[in-house]
């Protein structure tokens, strides 16, 4: 997709620092969350309207309606902020063309075991990234831009393994 910069996978969407290096790093003038639960909760919708620079325009949308939006051409640099996997997978299975998909960001919680770092996946979300990497897509763990790109399915091996 033309102008798609970055889809990138944080649970904890827009976190200053690490989003301030990723709009300089990919030079995105736009940044869509998609996410069921936050384009419901007009709290949430303003708290990262103000988190994010004024010169970058932000959009949230619901799964369905993300879609629809990204059906269409991008004007400008995007870059596309979801919580899980399977948020990339549903925009996939609906025809839209993410060819690659960064792991940046999924703490710890009941059910998800260490991934690498900090970041942490269940058997569910790994089974997810499974399929996306059956369908060509490229995904990688990278928390910031200075990172090197770690290949996903390696990862996934290892912790299977212990």
């Amino acid at each position: 997709m033309q102008n798609l910069v970055l889809a990138r996978i944080d649970d904890r969407l827009i976190h200053g620092q690490v989003m301030t290096k990723w709009l300089k790093s990919t030079g995105a003038q736009n940044v869509v969350i998609v996410d069921d639960e936050v384009a419901k909760n007009d709290f949430m919708i303003n708290v990262f309207e103000s988190a994010i620079p004024e010169d970058i325009g932000i959009g949230v949308f619901n799964k369905e309606d993300a879609v629809t939006f990204f059906s269409e051409p991008l004007e400008a640099p995007t870059l596309i902020l979801v919580k899980i996997p399977e948020t990339l997978e549903y925009m996939i299975n609906h025809g839209i063309d993410i060819k690659e998909i960064d792991l940046g960001g999924m703490g710890a919680k009941n059910g998800r075991n260490t991934l690498y770092q900090y970041i942490s996946t269940s058997s569910e979300e790994d089974s997810c990234f499974l399929r996306l990497l059956d369908k060509g897509i490229n995904v990688y763990v990278q928390i910031v831009p200075q990172n090197e790109k770690v290949p996903i399915k390696s990862l996934i091996g290892k912790k299977n393994s212990l």
